[in-house]
């Protein structure tokens, strides 16, 4: 977690400085033209992977689901496979369309994020050590130590949740303002530059 961390906001306050409020959404649009083009081009291929990843597990899903109780769930056969393409090209139709077709998708994930990562992936570890670990607020110093500790990862995970539904909230409320949402499927640059 503390990798992780490091990583994210060392990345962030290196963009932040260099752009300020400025900076494009994904942020490597705000990168020159050929460093932009570099950084899509060896990024493509992991978002492409991650991509079919997310797709091939919802379609797994929907797949066995549909062939449960079927011969053909397990058997090399047409209905097996036109099942499986038509779950795997169906789903990538209907994810499109869904990132396409809503002008704000961007800051809905934004908002997603905000409001279910930061308690998933900060607040729960803390409450599960502390669960875990109750007997430590009156333990040793070291014990007492890492106790506290979690309550304060608990409260960081609580303000980010909190500070980052409210920023995105505010992010969507002014772009709505200022009109810098476009209409669905309009393809408009948003590189920023």
């Amino acid at each position: 977690m503390l990798i992780v961390t490091s990583s994210y906001l060392c990345f962030s306050l290196v963009v932040y400085r260099w752009c300020g409020v400025w900076v494009a959404t994904p942020s490597l649009g705000s990168a020159g033209p050929t460093l932009k083009k570099v950084a899509y081009g060896v990024g493509l291929f992991g978002l492409l992977v991650t991509g079919m990843l997310y797709v091939h597990v919802a379609a797994k899903y929907l797949f066995v689901r549909i062939l449960k109780h079927s011969k053909h769930l397990q058997k090399d056969s047409a209905v097996h496979w036109i099942t499986w393409l038509s779950c795997s090209i169906g789903l990538t139709a209907i994810a499109f369309v869904i990132a396409e077709g809503i002008p704000i998708f961007n800051q809905i994930l934004s908002l997603a994020g905000s409001f279910a990562a930061a308690p998933l992936t900060i607040c729960l570890p803390g409450y599960l050590y502390l669960h875990d670990y109750t007997a430590y607020r009156k333990g040793t110093l070291i014990q007492q130590s890492k106790y506290w500790f979690h309550w304060l990862i608990i409260a960081i995970g609580a303000f980010l949740c909190i500070g980052g539904t409210y920023g995105v909230i505010q992010s969507i409320v002014d772009d709505y303002a200022s009109g810098n949402i476009s209409s669905a499927f309009s393809c408009a640059d948003n590189s920023g530059s």
